[in-house]
């Protein structure tokens, strides 16, 4: 199948796609004699795999490293388990992160009544004054 009928049945772009061909996350079937890439069935398997994968918030190095370990079924999983691991605690610094973030909005926030003129919006003073 070509490129756009792919790009129909898993909802990635083209240009997503070719992206994923070009970091060798996917193969082509080849192409036609027309020069038009082709792509087998296997390629949406794969690409609702990656799918999956950024869903998770991977990485595509990670995603390209599980895509190796996975073609080869014998390897020992443990590798897989550190990558995972790996993304839980990024997910915990993210976390931690974004309650700091959710703390300096909610103080934004009281800083500005809203029945005050945008002159006076304690919201921009503040942000005017920030030292971020």
């Amino acid at each position: 199948m070509k490129i756009g009928q792919v790009s129909k049945k898993t909802d990635f772009s083209v240009q997503t796609i070719r992206y994923y061909e070009t970091q060798n996350l996917i193969k082509s079937a080849g192409r036609t004699e027309g020069n038009f890439r082709v792509y087998d069935s296997k390629v949406i398997d794969q690409l609702e795999f990656i799918k999956h994968c950024r869903h998770l918030d991977l990485s595509l190095s990670d995603i390209k490293r599980i895509n190796e370990l996975r073609d080869n079924p014998n390897a020992v999983c443990e590798e897989v388990n550190e990558l995972i691991n790996d993304q839980v605690k990024l997910v915990k610094i993210k976390m931690k992160e974004l309650r700091h973030l959710k703390i300096q909005l909610e103080a934004l926030t009281d800083s500005c009544s809203n029945n005050q003129k945008v002159g006076d919006c304690g919201i921009i003073k503040s942000l005017q004054e920030c030292d971020c």
